[in-house]
């Protein structure tokens, strides 16, 4: 009756948000004259919880923040390794030759660092402004008058960096609070939740029951898809990667 969701594959943002949909459609049903209420209340209840742990310490203010500066720092990185990569192609001998020259360095260092974990992208792109700021490679750039491109970069970087750094210390200061737990009991009171009503269901059927399991099938297979999406998107990095360097 109920398609199986493997948690193990949802990050907690997609776990909260998964039960979060189920919740608010339970929520808008009328229950009182089924069964299911007190699971009900304690799935709403552990949710509730979920949300309020993941919120709780101020340091979780700077997640999606941190995803906006990451996925700018990935973008300014792509913008000027693509602009190098493009000027290898311009009818001119000595602009070729230049871009090809910080185009193997950018190799050396990573075609596709941005697809790799947080810590050794940012390791990576360290490495890589360190070496490009020499002067050589600065009047290279400068030659291909991609100083604007390569400032972006550094400090699209820069900013990332500091937030992060920003982060760190507030969650120094913090309470370790046992989010774990919590996560989990969130998890097993959906699964009693989804596995009482089929029993129930099999026994004294009802539309509500059937309404539910609609929904919270349809709630599984969009996030399926979207850890589907992330993998493919990994895969395809890793591939293009791996192109680069053979």
């Amino acid at each position: 009756m109920f398609d199986k969701m493997n948690y193990k594959l949802l990050h907690i943002n997609e776990l909260l948000g998964y039960c979060d949909e189920i919740k608010i459609f339970l929520q808008a049903l009328d229950l009182e004259a089924l069964p299911i209420k007190p699971l009900v209340d304690k799935f709403v209840f552990n949710q509730e919880e979920a949300l309020a742990a993941s919120n709780r310490s101020k340091s979780s203010q700077y997640t999606q923040w941190l995803q906006d500066k990451d996925h700018r720092r990935d973008e300014s990185f792509i913008a000027f390794r693509n602009l190098m990569e493009a000027s290898t192609h311009r009818n001119n001998e000595s602009i070729a030759a230049t871009a090809d020259a910080i185009c193997r360095i950018i190799r050396g260092h990573g075609w596709s660092l941005y697809a790799e974990g947080l810590k050794v992208q940012s390791a990576k792109m360290a490495s890589l402004i360190k070496e490009l700021n020499a002067d050589n490679y600065q009047a290279s750039i400068a030659s291909l008058k991609a100083n604007a491109w390569y400032k972006d970069m550094v400090d699209d970087n820069a900013a990332y960096t500091q937030m992060l750094e920003e982060k760190t210390s507030l969650e120094v200061r913090e309470i370790d609070y046992d989010t774990e737990n919590i996560y989990k009991s969130l998890r097993l009171s959906c699964d009693e939740l989804f596995e009482t009503i089929s029993v129930l269901n099999r026994l004294a059927p009802d539309s509500k029951y059937t309404e539910i399991a609609n929904f919270s099938n349809d709630c599984t297979h969009k996030y399926t898809t979207i850890v589907r999406s992330r993998k493919t998107k990994k895969e395809k990095a890793d591939n293009e990667a791996a192109e680069t360097e053979a």
